[in-house]
């Protein structure tokens, strides 16, 4: 479906660093039989941080909840996704959060949020916003290469992305976007706004459905996604008892041959 497009860049201003735990009350999606992507997220964000990250005490654990039915989203899985996202929201609002970040327990900090992520995330304290994007899989908008071509900065974005693995939502978003999620959650199959969708769908039609909102993307992208098998939608190999748990066991392996956490650049 196609949605009017429109954004505005906005450079960085110099200021002093902001960091990222400091910045933000921290949810991460994690589910309970699944340890060890919780292990590699906690060391993903204690690189960011450069000190030991507890969950518990620096970050909320959201538990995901298993359902039956499919309730009308494509399967019972992507029901689960989108209602961890709506615990996560409600947890913010509960809680009194400035700001809140959630996360899915497979994020990856790179080179860039060590380069621009801090001095971002000081521009983003100054402004008015709803929910921001520091990390996403792909744009289907011309704004993202608009913004890759000057400074690194936020982008006014109402376009289509993927990824709802590390996104911002400001306080005074809570509301708005809790509300999005609930309706979604008990929608009508079939509606393309508020019907049954995937959590990065429902950030997608976030603004589409509120005009006012102010969604924001971080350009160039800050976080990206381990090689991991996926809860939500596993492949055909992963499906498999014997070679999925071997195909799992080789992708943690790279993981560890290769690392990703931003510790590999410093």
């Amino acid at each position: 479906m196609e949605r009017t497009r429109q954004s505005d860049y906005y450079a960085p201003v110099g200021s002093d660093p902001v960091d990222l735990i400091e910045f933000a009350s921290l949810a991460l999606i994690n589910m309970a039989n699944r340890p060890e992507r919780l292990q590699e997220s906690l060391s993903e964000l204690g690189a960011v941080a450069g000190r030991e990250v507890r969950a518990g005490d620096d970050v909320h654990l959201i538990r995901p909840k298993q359902f039956d039915e499919a309730g009308g989203f494509t399967n019972p899985a992507f029901r689960s996704n989108l209602d961890a996202h709506l615990q996560a929201a409600r947890w913010a609002k509960e809680t009194g959060a400035d700001r809140a970040l959630v996360l899915e327990d497979d994020v990856s900090f790179g080179s860039d949020w060590l380069r621009h992520g801090p001095r971002l995330l000081t521009e983003l304290a100054g402004r008015e916003w709803h929910m921001a994007n520091i990390g996403y899989l792909d744009v289907w908008n011309e704004a993202a290469q608009a913004g890759a071509d000057s400074a690194a900065g936020w982008v006014r974005f109402t376009g289509r992305v993927n990824g709802a693995h590390a996104y911002l939502i400001n306080h005074t978003g809570y509301d708005r976007w809790i509300e999005h999620l609930e309706v979604i959650a008990t929608g009508t199959p079939g509606d393309d706004l508020r019907g049954p969708m995937s959590s990065d769908g429902a950030m997608n039609t976030f603004s589409w459905v509120d005009a006012d909102v102010i969604r924001l993307l971080a350009v160039p992208n800050m976080v990206g996604t381990r090689p991991t098998k996926s809860d939500i939608t596993p492949s055909q190999v992963d499906r498999l008892p014997v070679i999925g748990d071997a195909a799992e066991r080789l992708r943690a392996w790279r993981r560890r041959r290769y690392g990703s956490t931003v510790a590999n650049y410093k």
